[in-house]
This record gives C-alpha cells, sequence and structure tokens, in this order.
C-alpha cells in the first residue's frame, strides 16, 4: 500500500526564459534513459572518446553503455552497442588499447557463451560486436596485461578448469589460450607484481580464499599458493595497506591480506566494510590508502593497516557488484563511482575524503513521507515525519550543513503518513494523521510552537492517500480519502461523518486521489486513479455530490497530481503508470483533458508518486520522479511537455519528496532544496545550488 501523501495543487505562472540546469549537492545517478535497461553488472572508467574526459563504460545486460564525461564529474548519455552475446552474466575487466590504435577496447566475459570475446572500440564511445575467442571452458573473468614481456597486451582468463593465457600477437590478434590447472575458482582475477621481480603474477578468488600464482616473464606461471579463512570473493583489490612498499591484497567484504615482501600473504585482517566490490584509493590527500565498498561505505586509511569506523554514503541500492575510483574532474581528488542495481551512482569528493551526497538527519524508525510547512511560526519550512513511535517534528534551522533539529514528537501507533492544513482557520498548520490507535484520521490543531493537540477523529477507512480541499465552498477544509470517502469540516478541527463521493466507484476502489477545481467554476474537484487505464474525473455539482467522467491512459495507473504545466490558468494531469512512467495530460478547463507527453521515464522501475514544482527558478514546473534511491527531474518546456529526466541521488528508502527553502536563501530565489524522508531511517535533503 502507498503511503498517505498530501497533494499540493500547484499554480504555476510560466515565463519564457532559458533553460537553467539545477545542481544540487547531490551525487548523481544515470540509469535509464542515459542507459540500456536491466541491472548493472559491470562498471570502468576510461576515456572511450578521445577527448581526454574520463567517461564510464557499464554493461547493463547485452549492451554495452557508456556515459560521456563533461569534466567536471557529470556525464551525458554516450552511445549503447550490442555486445551480440546471448549470456545474461557478461562483465568485463578494465579497459585496454588491444590493437595498437590508440582506442580502448574491451574484454568481455560471458556464462552464457561459456567464452572470451573481445569488442573493439570505435574512437566515439561505440563499440563493435564481439569477436569470439574460442576457449573450451566456462569463463568467469579476465585482465589484460603483459605477461610474456614483448610489449603486446596478453589476456589472462579465469575458468572452471584454472587460468588461461591468452598472449597477444599484435593489432588485436591472440594465440590460443593455454592453461594453467587450478581447482576451486569462484572467479575474480586480479593481475600485479605481487613478489617484486617485474614479472606480472595473479591472485584468483576460490570458495574458501584465494590463490597466487607468480609468473616467469615468459608466459608461465609456478604452483598455486593456497589461502582460505576469508570465504569466496566476489573482488579483489591491491594496495600497499600498512606503508611498506609491497602490495597487499584486500578481499570483498575488506578482509585484508599482508604482503611479506616475497608475494607471501598473512591475514585476514578485518575491516567492518560490507558488500560484494571494494576499492583502494588515497581519498583525502595524506598519502595512506582508503578503503571504499560498493555499498558507498568509506573506511580512510589511519597507517599500518588500520582504518576508521567506515561512512555510509547511500547509493541506489545496496545490492551493487563493482566501485572504481577515479579523478572525473581536473581537481585531481579520487571519485566514486559504483555499478548498483538498476543505475551507476557518482559521488564526486568534495575534499578530505569527504563526498557530495546531500545532508542526512537521522530519525530513527522513520517512514518514507511527510508533511511539510512552518509548524513553529520562525519562517523556516519544518517536517513531520511519521515514526514506528508516533509523529516526531523537525524544525528547519536555514544552516544548509544542518538543516533539521530534532522538534517534539507524540506517540501512536501504526502511525500512516500525515498531511498538513488550517483545519480552524488561526493561520497556524495543522495535522491529518491516520493511526491503527486512533480507529481512524485524528485531526491534530497546531499550537504555533511545534506541538498540537488532538481536536477529533474521523472514522474513516484505511486509505493509500488523502487530501485536502473546500468541497462545499463554506471556507472549510474538508478531507477527502482513496478509500471514496469524504468528510466536511467544521472549521474547528471536527468534522462531519463521512459519506460515499464517488457512487460508481471502481469495484476496488481508488488507488489514488488528487484534488482542485478542474473546471474553473470555484469548486473543488476531485481526480482518483484504480490501476486500470482509466482516470476518473469528478467535478463538484455544488450540490454536496459529483458527477463522474473519465479519460484513458495507460495500463496500471498508480497515483495522479494535479498543476497548471502550461500556464494557461487551468490545472493538468500528471499521472504515473508502474510500468510506462508518468505521463500529462492538459486540462481544457472545462474538466476534459487530452494527452501531451507519454511514458517520461523514471530513473528505475520501482516507482513512486511524482511531485510537481519548480526546481531550477525559471518560473516553469518540473517534474520529479522518485524511485528506488533516486530522484529523476524533468525540466519542464512552458508548454506541457518535458525535457529528458536526469537523476540524483536520494537515500536508499525514500518515498516522498518535498520542496522546501532550508538553506537560508531568499524565497524569491525560487530555487528550492529537496527533501526526501527515507524509510531507513532519516531524511536526505539536497542543497541547491543552481546559479
Amino acid at each position: 500500500m502507498r503511503s498517505t501523501i498530501l497533494l499540493a495543487v500547484l499554480l504555476c505562472s510560466v515565463v519564457a526564459a532559458a533553460v537553467t540546469q539545477p545542481k544540487f549537492f547531490a551525487r548523481r545517478d544515470y540509469g535509464a534513459p542515459a542507459l540500456p535497461e536491466g541491472s548493472i553488472l559491470e562498471v570502468q572508467v576510461a576515456d572511450v572518446n578521445g577527448d581526454g574526459i574520463p567517461d564510464v563504460i557499464v554493461i547493463p545486460s547485452l549492451v554495452i553503455g557508456t556515459l560521456l564525461g563533461k569534466g567536471d564529474g557529470t556525464f551525458r548519455p554516450g552511445p549503447s552497442s550490442n555486445t551480440g552475446w546471448v549470456s545474461s552474466g557478461v562483465v568485463f575487466n578494465v579497459p585496454a588499447d588491444l590493437n595498437g590504435d590508440g582506442i580502448i577496447d574491451l574484454v568481455i566475459t560471458g556464462g552464457g557463451n561459456g567464452g572470451l570475446g573481445i569488442c573493439f572500440g570505435n574512437g566515439d564511445g561505440s563499440f563493435q560486436a564481439a569477436v569470439n575467442l574460442s576457449i573450451a571452458d566456462g569463463i568467469y573473468n579476465a585482465v589484460v596485461g603483459d605477461f610474456n614481456g614483448d610489449g603486446i597486451p596478453d589476456i589472462l582468463a579465469s575458468g572452471g578448469k584454472g587460468l588461461w593465457l591468452l598472449t597477444g600477437k599484435g593489432g588485436g590478434l591472440f594465440n590460443p589460450g593455454v592453461l594453467t590447472p587450478l581447482a576451486n575458482i569462484y572467479g575474480t582475477v586480479l593481475a600485479a607484481d605481487l613478489n617484486g621481480d617485474g614479472n606480472l603474477d595473479a591472485a584468483v578468488g576460490t570458495y574458501s580464499g584465494f590463490a597466487v600464482v607468480f609468473g616467469d616473464g615468459n608466459g608461465t606461471f609456478t604452483a598455486p599458493v593456497f589461502y582460505t579463512g576469508s570465504g569466496a570473493p566476489l573482488s579483489i583489490a591491491v594496495g600497499d595497506l600498512n606503508g611498506d612498499g609491497y602490495p597487499d591484497l584486500v578481499l570483498s567484504g575488506a578482509a585484508i591480506y599482508l604482503n611479506n615482501g616475497t608475494g607471501r600473504f598473512s591475514g585476514p585482517i578485518q575491516v567492518p566494510l560490507c558488500c560484494e566490490a571494494v576499492a583502494v584509493g588515497d581519498l583525502n590527500g595524506d598519502g595512506i590508502p582508503d578503503l571504499v565498498s560498493s555499498s558507498g561505505e568509506v573506511a580512510l586509511g589511519l597507517g599500518h593497516a588500520k582504518f576508521a569506523p567506515p561512512v555510509q554514503y547511500p547509493v541506489e541500492s545496496t545490492n551493487g557488484v563493482s566501485v572504481v575510483l577515479a579523478g572525473l574532474s581536473k581537481k585531481g581528488a579520487l571519485d566514486i563511482v559504483a555499478g548498483e542495481l538498476l543505475a551507476v551512482s557518482v559521488l564526486l569528493n568534495k575534499g578530505k575524503g569527504k563526498f557530495i551526497d546531500g545532508e542526512w538527519t537521522s530519525v530513527p524508525g522513520s517512514g518514507n513521507c511527510g508533511a511539510a510547512a512552518d509548524f513553529n511560526g520562525d519562517g523556516i519550512p519544518d517536517l513531520a515525519v511519521p515514526t514506528t513511535q508516533g509523529i516526531t517534528i523537525l524544525f528547519g534551522t536555514g544552516n544548509a550543513s544542518a538543516p533539521f533539529t530534532a522538534g517534539p514528537s507524540f506517540a501512536l501507533s501504526g502511525v500512516a503518513c500525515p498531511i498538513t492544513g488550517d483545519l480552524n482557520g488561526d493561520g497556524i498548520p495543522d495535522l491529518l494523521v491516520g493511526a491503527n490507535s486512533l480507529g481512524g484520521v485524528g485531526a491534530y490543531l497546531g499550537n504555533g510552537d511545534g506541538t498540537f493537540q488532538l481536536a477529533s477523529v474521523v472514522p474513516v477507512a484505511p486509505a493509500n492517500n488523502i487530501v485536502l480541499g473546500y468541497f462545499n465552498n463554506d471556507g472549510h477544509l474538508g478531507l477527502a480519502t482513496s478509500s471514496n470517502q469524504l468528510a466536511l469540516g467544521n472549521g474547528d478541527g471536527t468534522f462531519q461523518a463521512p459519506v460515499i463521493f464517488a457512487p460508481k466507484a471502481p469495484p476496488l476502489g481508488f488507488d489514488w486521489i488528487a484534488a482542485g477545481d478542474v473546471n474553473n467554476d470555484g469548486w473543488t474537484d476531485i481526480v482518483a486513479t484504480s490501476s486500470g487505464p482509466d482516470v476518473y474525473v469528478l467535478t463538484n455539482n455544488q450540490k454536496g455530490g459529483f458527477t463522474q467522467t473519465m479519460f484513458k491512459t495507460n495500463p496500471g495507473t498508480d497515483s495522479v497530481m494535479l498543476a497548471d504545466l502550461n500556464g494557461d490558468g487551468n490545472l493538468d494531469v500528471v499521472v504515473e503508470a508502474s510500468d510506462w512512467g508518468a505521463s500529462v495530460y492538459l486540462g481544457n478547463g472545462q474538466g476534459f483533458f487530452r494527452a501531451s507527453q507519454t511514458n517520461i521515464p523514471y530513473p528505475s522501475q520501482d516507482h513512486l508518486p511524482p511531485q510537481i514544482g519548480d526546481v531550477n527558478g525559471d518560473g516553469i514546473p518540473d517534474i520529479l520522479l522518485p524511485a528506488d534511491g533516486s530522484i529523476g527531474i524533468a525540466l519542464g518546456k512552458g508548454n506541457g511537455t518535458f525535457r529528458t529526466p536526469f537523476a540524483v541521488g536520494a537515500g536508499p528508502g525514500l518515498g516522498q519528496v518535498f520542496m522546501q527553502n532550508l538553506h537560508g536563501q531568499a524565497a524569491s530565489a525560487g530555487l528550492p532544496d529537496l527533501v526526501a524522508p527515507d524509510s531507513s531511517g532519516g531524511v536526505t535533503v539536497l542543497i541547491n545550488r543552481t546559479k
């Protein structure tokens, strides 16, 4: 069931203005539509189009996707290339120029194909279909390096039978693979000079740890040395972690093995860093290697293989499989590129090993929604957040580095999401809160200092959402629910008995409702959805009832929002469908709507209700599309159509997104911050830095 969310009806004046790209103090997430649909399997960083700026390469399924760097740590969509391989288990290694033409190529492996392939680069960010290097084995992973000292790149691949070395002949051609038998291989392989003899060696994951083979410099390897006790690693990284000048190893899950200088290792030393992939690099410029996991955890090195407690920077999901450290801008500091479940999360280094990912306020047991208003009368927006204990008020501070401070709470059990409005006409915002312990929706009147008192309980059925409106034009706010109930307000925080407002509602009721005057007669109407393709328009008949019409949109429609999107003074509709994205229908001011733009894509698959507001200060409404830890931003053109969304990152459990001025800028600037309550235990604030 969707969380209860207040629908704010926005009437925005539209002015002609140049497109202003908003900038938020937040990580950036790149999924669909910038990349092909599918689960992210691997990311790497390299200059694939020859402009001297690092780019990102990713394979979400069978297609190589690219994000072309702009030089400031942000990216634009690049070409996508079909590998021609049928495997869904494709991964690729560090990019390299395999044929000597100065263009980055890729080595790919695939369980379904059971082999190894090369995708040669075209120099513009696109790649050719894979050339299959036939090997009679199921290949897991591969690395590129010069293993026989002839100056030509070779390929070392791990497979079910052991390690396969394909020595290069030049021009992108390779000799048949030669097998070094090695049992119990799990997959990942790393190449480095581990014993200081100038020859490349290899470390490969096993089901119980890892094995090391030493290269002789002529393309052959010594017998493997096995190390057990750390489980099956999904990644292995290398770096001098104790300052003795010898390369040490870090396995996923942050199990550290120290090198004694001869390529023999002791360990493991465990660091509390989770998840599937780990990377090593100096993030804060102190000359000491630090650790980063694919889940966004950063453990700064203290020297001598000791690390500070990890700091969590929420990324798109906790299911990441790869992480790369690279300098993405001219600042020179290492940034984080993490391959997550449905997007690539990019966290830019703001110095001293701290990364741009919004400001986090801890709220234990928080839900992913809330109600926003100035509850204590200081002129700064506040936030009411549901928790497992009831409702917690967060007071806005006006300080960008700490935008909220804890305020009062009141206890409830089984609490739903609150909405806010002035229920008794005293100019102080009040709250409506559904809760199991109340047996309905409680009307809490604000005292003006952030505290509240219960005035009444409205006995309505549980609902996905509740909206407020002047449904009988008596100047008192009433409430309507997606469970098809309407309770008129008495103007003192009490309500009349609920009644059915839609006698011809669908059998399973409504999924979502929105309230506003869609036919410009001065009376509040209702627009509703019910999972099918039908959108219900219920115009107020000014006699205590509603007249029902319908229009069709995509199947699976979930939520609906109202706003004037093209500046003609009429309310328009944005509907969200779980399998289709967001679609815009323009109103004619008489209660009828026509399609303007359909299927605006969300950043990933788990859609949540869209929000509408001007985020870049151009006076044109934009659409926010929250999903799976990311917020898609589709900038409005002013005519009821929207530009291709880009995504900024929030917490992993975001739901509703508010637009609030929390860092002291003048309200006239029209540059709201983004506030995202998060079910993982807090609230993320993305500070608006648009110039």
